[in-house]
């Protein structure tokens, strides 16, 4: 099991508040209804330097929020920055994580649904881009309503080509997108997500592809996620 996690994401994703031990059992806790909660991610990672998204939907499929983006999307413009896609000096990454990009749905212009350096994500839903071996993020940013949700990590990392993929000096293989499901209630639930498919090679829709027969070492990015819910207290 890797050991190295990293303490300054879990306290800034804390936002100050005091940590709770989290037990991986079946605990049942007093009942909920609209309460605070806590999510807690635990994604084990192989390669450093990985682009990640990690975000909720509901049982509907609807985008519920963003739980998780690397600090390079969310307040650096990664994605949305002047220039063709391919641009050497400095343009936009559109393929970097198409599929969240896409399911928040907010354009910031001309098409393009990545955050800008002038209208950034906040500092709690980012941090630096995570470091090999395991990642924890804990969020407790939103009131749930009880029911079924599903959650997605999407990790891209550039340079990654292969045989079928090699478009440009940085873009290789495209994203990657684990999915999980999560039950919101009165109990302590746990799951663990699995890889359902891939991101546009060119981020130009939101569209997840099932077909992974040419994907390669893009499918060893992660190599388990796991999630707990743990209810609030009335």
């Amino acid at each position: 099991m890797i050991k190295a996690v990293s303490l300054r994401v879990i306290i800034s994703s804390l936002c100050c508040l005091f940590a709770v031990p989290v037990f991986w059992g079946g605990e049942v806790l007093a009942g909920t209804n609209n309460v605070q909660m806590e999510i807690t991610f635990r994604i084990f990672l192989k390669e450093k330097n990985c682009q990640m998204a990690v975000w909720l939907v509901n049982e509907q499929g609807v985008f519920v929020d963003t739980v998780y983006v690397t600090r390079k999307v969310a307040r650096e413009g990664l994605g949305n920055r002047g220039g063709d896609i391919d641009d050497k000096w400095g343009g936009s990454r559109l393929s970097v994580l198409p599929v969240w990009a896409h399911q928040r749905g907010l354009d910031y212009g001309g098409g393009n649904f990545y955050p800008t350096k002038e209208k950034p994500l906040v500092d709690a839903m980012s941090s630096a881009t995570p470091k090999a071996g395991e990642f924890v993020w804990i969020w407790n940013q939103k009131i749930l309503k009880p029911g079924e949700y599903y959650y997605y990590i999407e990790v891209n990392k550039s340079f990654d080509d292969n045989e079928h993929h090699d478009y440009s000096w940085y873009r290789g293989q495209p994203s990657v997108i684990w999915q999980g499901n999560l039950l919101v209630g009165d109990q302590i639930s746990e799951s663990k997500a699995k890889i359902i498919g891939h991101g546009h090679a060119a981020g130009i829709d939101g569209s997840i592809n099932p077909d992974l027969s040419k994907i390669t070492t893009a499918l060893e990015l992660i190599k388990k996620a796991e999630v707990i819910y743990k209810p609030g207290k009335n």
